[in-house]
């Protein structure tokens, strides 16, 4: 599918790249954007690719650019490809995993549950992060650094413990939609459900987008989230 089946996907692929920009501005990384792609010019945080194809991206101009990135630096790389265009293999990827990008719009999304509050504070975000990893994500450094906290852009919601955070996501606001990632927590229909309401009343009712697999998926399907097209993330090792 892709950008020449549901129209919708690309405005989920900008999104995620605005996220890519917010996180690297924070952490004082470089890299460039342009209409077909996002590259990494530091090594990325963990879980962020060092090639981001965005919907002008042309097949074989990528491949290109690969192979210039192959011959030119031999350290691990890893691409996202924004729907399942690419067939890296041959130049020694692996496929990391397969996902789907999914899109609610305000009227399937229900009201948010109570727990929750929005991170605002360094001591918060730390301990929201520690959850994060013990939920699956786990990372050598930080990623989310206090300097996230003031790009107006971005929002990180927790549902807290006493302690610490049971669950979590993070909301990215774009021109015409708002981002949900990062999710952690049981993805049941109060964690699902609270974080497409939350992250929309951050948008001011823009539809929601994210990309998910496997169990979560289903659960973002079934509470509201509609499939738009493939995604896949190929890594090359040492």
């Amino acid at each position: 599918m892709g950008e020449r089946g549901d129209p919708r996907i690309a405005l989920a692929w900008e999104n995620n790249a605005d996220l890519y920009e917010i996180v690297f501005n924070a952490n004082g990384l470089r890299y460039w954007r342009e209409e077909r792609a996002f590259v990494a010019m530091d090594p990325p945080p963990p879980y962020y690719s060092d090639l981001s194809l965005l919907p002008r991206a042309d097949t074989s101009d990528a491949l290109d650019a690969i192979r210039t990135r192959l011959t030119r630096n031999p350290d691990p790389f890893s691409v996202k490809d924004g729907n399942n265009r690419l067939d890296l293999a041959p130049l020694g990827f692996r496929v990391l995993f397969d996902a789907s990008w999914v899109r609610a719009d305000g009227d399937a999304i229900s009201h948010a549950d109570e727990g929750w509050m929005r991170i605002e504070t360094s001591p918060a975000l730390e301990h929201w992060e520690t959850a994060w990893n013990r939920g699956g994500s786990p990372a050598d450094r930080r990623i989310f650094v206090p300097d996230i906290l003031n790009d107006p852009r971005i929002a990180i919601f927790g549902r807290a413990d006493g302690v610490g955070f049971l669950a979590g996501f993070i909301a990215n606001r774009s021109s015409d939609c708002v981002g949900l990632s990062n999710l952690f927590g049981r993805p049941d229909s109060e964690v699902i459900a609270t974080a497409a309401a939350l992250s929309s009343d951050f948008g001011d009712g823009l539809p929601v987008v994210s990309y998910s697999s496997g169990d979560e998926l289903t659960a973002m399907m079934r509470y509201g989230f509609q499939e738009l097209g493939p995604l896949r993330i190929w890594i090359k090792d040492l």
